[in-house]
């Protein structure tokens, strides 16, 4: 009975592995309403904190993740790493494969925080070495039941053996002058690399640490065998990129002062309320320099900076003064949610105020964010500018021969303008 016992568990984990890792392509997502702020750290108070982190294969060790799960029970969460394609599907790799420990780590010893209205335990787990370079993704279970998947957090390990010279610049045509930026692609390898065609090489471009490809349709390399160089030659305009805005930013760093961009205070008995100062859209204004985080954002305490459990959650209400978008959905978004547009984080049209309004629970904090639309025509919220200050990372994959998975071989990231 036991090895029978025995071998339907197998059968199960593997046609459940097959399903679950084998094709789908994971993002980052949280599927309990109890977890919030999932973040990956490099241990660091008041860091910058980005979506989508890309990490040399040298500097493994120092890569935290972090999450607050409000509902204050003693949960027992696991982490599992799963290595990916390319494409974030799992590839079909063993995790004796990839990884130079154990998988499927418990999670111990959660903090509670501290003189908050809104209580929390955060949960903090350093990220296991891995062997080789590549996408993974951390998931985080319960019980050991990986069906009971509290949430998954992509993140890169690169290790560079390739030089990538790409550039960016403002757009050389006429009518893309004054709203998009190109890049240009160039590749160098070494004389061990045998590449004399792209259908193993694949290159994504990425905006400002978000997950899209922004440069999807990247044509066929010009090889140059003997220099050991691959010159991309864009035909079409392939290479332009729009330019965005930049960020807009509330500072909700606390509840007894209004700091930038705070419109109203309400501290309540239960949780503190703060509105921020109603926005336009500015699509059809000309560019205006400002600083900001790229999208990202910073967990801080005005009035205890140096202790991160003190930063306690309030509703920020986002009010944006517009006018209706017919069969458009309007929403706030940056890395503190992945850029997902859900329910959570949409806005509903009020025909009394004016404009969108919606509130969403954040920890305190600087947020960098934008006002997004699920249509993608739409520039009236943000518009583009070829001014726009941006930073640009281009990932190179390649699939070596007689391997199974795609490495992550070169890796640059560009500032624009400089």
């Amino acid at each position: 009975m036991k090895i029978k016992g025995l071998i339907i568990s197998w059968l199960f984990l593997f046609i459940f592995n097959l399903g679950h890792e084998g094709y789908a392509q994971i993002s980052n997502k949280i599927n309990k309403e109890q977890i919030k702020t999932v973040y990956l750290s490099q241990n660091t108070l008041n860091e910058l904190i980005v979506d989508n982190p890309c990490v040399d294969i040298a500097r493994q060790g120092t890569i935290h993740l972090l999450f607050d799960d409000l509902k204050l029970e003693n949960t027992n969460y696991f982490l599992r790493i799963i290595h990916c394609q390319a494409d974030w599907k799992p590839s079909p790799l063993n995790e004796i494969e990839y990884l130079a420990d154990f998988n499927d780590i418990p999670i111990r010893y959660p903090e509670t925080s501290m003189g908050t209205k809104i209580s929390y335990k955060q949960f903090k787990i350093s990220l296991p070495k891995v062997k080789i370079s590549g996408n993974y993704i951390a998931m985080i279970y319960v019980n050991r039941n990986k069906r009971d998947t509290v949430l998954t957090k992509r993140f890169s390990i690169y290790q560079n053996e390739i030089n990538v010279g790409s550039k960016i610049s403002f757009a050389k045509s006429n009518y893309l002058r004054s709203t998009h930026q190109f890049i240009d692609l160039n590749l160098g390898y070494p004389a061990n690399y045998l590449i004399n065609s792209d259908e193993n090489l694949k290159i994504e471009v990425r905006k400002n640490n978000q997950s899209k490809n922004v440069v999807p349709n990247i044509p066929k390399p010009m090889v140059q065998a003997i220099d050991r160089k691959l010159t991309y030659q864009f035909y079409n305009q392939e290479n332009a990129i729009p330019g965005g805005n930049e960020f807009r930013l509330i500072d909700l760093r606390s509840t007894q002062q209004r700091l930038n961009f705070v419109g109203q205070i309400n501290a309540l008995d239960r949780y503190s309320e703060i509105s921020i100062i109603p926005e336009q859209p500015q699509g059809n204004y000309s560019y205006v320099q400002r600083p900001d985080f790229n999208g990202a954002y910073v967990i801080a305490n005005y009035e205890n900076p140096n202790s991160p459990l003190q930063a306690d959650y309030v509703w920020c209400t986002f009010i944006l003064k517009s006018r209706k978008f017919e069969d458009e959905k309007i929403y706030v978004s940056g890395a503190f949610n992945s850029y997902e547009l859900t329910s959570t984080n949409q806005l509903q049209y009020d025909e009394a105020k004016g404009g969108y309004l919606g509130k969403i629970l954040l920890k305190q904090g600087i947020y960098n964010y934008q006002f997004s639309s699920n249509n993608p025509l739409n520039t009236n919220l943000e518009g583009n500018h070829s001014e726009t200050e941006n930073y640009y990372e281009v990932l190179v994959y390649f699939r070596k021969p007689g391997e199974r998975f795609d490495s992550l071989i070169g890796y640059q990231k560009i500032q624009f303008p400089l």
